[in-house]
């Protein structure tokens, strides 16, 4: 069903959203089931009229009848993992068959965005380090061990839960046997190699890039004492070095944040590879000056952004990111209003 109009006018763009899971989060003015979306659609004008469709496990047994889709000039799927919703993501498609305006982030390609099938897609791109990647589809450990043993991953590995995000693992284990008995009896799990990627002064280093349309975005560039960096490392371990917090700067004001240009092209060919409208990329430069991914997927978070005056500089990229992102989905930001801020939808 239609869930909700932003303003009155005839309607440019069909926002679908949905979740597989019954947690349900604010989105506009009603708690909709979102869990493994993006929060891009927060870069989009709010003057701009929409009306958003909530797709759910079972829409089809629940609707009355297929909805008219005629009247939308851009349908923009604004859901974004494949482990977490298969089911509406497969309702999605079925939704948008025969649709005649533009699609963007269509969920036949991100079904084919797990981190197992993304490894094997961008396997071989040159200046591109891609960790070889398993997936147990409910796997005990002596299937999975025997799987293990007949693969090349070498150890130390991360063990984590299919569909999770936000350096959230299992843990890291030395060999396969550990590995094995890690794995829980329910559920997808996926095993990384773990690649070290310390820089010459010990810290680790996260750069995050989001692909709107073919313009690439440079979210931050984090550094952290820890591998498993976060975002939360900006307080605890960027905060109190000026040094680090002048070198995220420097780097988000320079395009493609200042890297090599052999850097940039392995970049472009990820974006060419990519069957995705809109995805972040999250990676780190290794010693040997390579990149090194760690994953790249529709689902990376754009906001929020620090509120601490020190960080202020990240908001400059908040224009270029509106400016792709109207541009991807085919509509222009009324005078009015100009870019919207990164509070303007709901």
């Amino acid at each position: 069903m239609f869930a909700g109009t932003a303003t009155q006018g005839p309607p440019a763009l069909l926002y679908l959203v949905g979740s597989d899971s019954d947690t349900r989060l604010v989105f506009g003015p009603d708690p909709i089931p979102v869990t493994g979306s993006s929060d891009l659609n927060q870069l989009i004008d709010r003057g701009t009229p929409y009306h958003l469709m909530h797709v759910t496990r079972n829409f089809f047994k629940q609707a009355p009848g297929r909805p008219n889709l005629l009247t939308f000039r851009t349908a923009v799927n604004l859901v974004t993992d494949p482990d977490q919703n298969p089911k509406v993501l497969g309702n999605i498609a079925r939704l948008l068959r025969g649709f005649g305006g533009r699609i963007v982030n269509r969920p036949e390609a991100v079904l084919r965005s797990t981190r197992d099938q993304v490894a094997r897609l961008l396997t071989g791109i040159p200046g591109l380090i891609v960790p070889k990647t398993l997936r147990f589809r409910a796997a005990t450990p002596e299937i999975a061990g025997r799987f293990i043993s007949r693969s090349t991953l070498e150890f130390p590995a991360l063990l984590r839960r299919a569909g999770t995000h936000t350096g959230e693992f299992i843990g890291m284990f030395g060999t396969a046997e550990e590995a094995a008995n890690a794995l829980a009896l329910t559920g997808d799990h996926i095993l990384t190699e773990f690649v070290d990627f310390a820089s010459a002064d010990g810290l680790y280093r996260k750069y995050r890039v989001i692909f709107i349309g073919e313009q690439p975005i440079f979210r931050h560039v984090l550094v952290s004492d820890h591998w498993n960096v976060h975002a939360s490392d900006r307080m605890r371990f960027m905060a109190s070095r000026p040094a680090l917090i002048e070198e995220e700067e420097r780097a988000l004001a320079a395009p493609f944040a200042g890297l090599p240009a052999n850097a940039q092209e392995t970049l472009r060919q990820v974006r060419e590879r990519m069957p995705l409208d809109f995805f972040g990329m999250d990676f780190a430069v290794a010693p040997s000056g390579e990149l090194l991914l760690f994953e790249a997927n529709a689902t990376m978070n754009f906001f929020p952004f620090a509120d601490d005056p020190r960080f202020a500089y990240a908001r400059d990229m908040l224009k270029p990111a509106q400016r792709a992102m109207h541009q991807l989905v085919g509509v222009t930001p009324p005078i009015r209003h100009g870019f919207v801020q990164e509070d303007s939808f709901g």
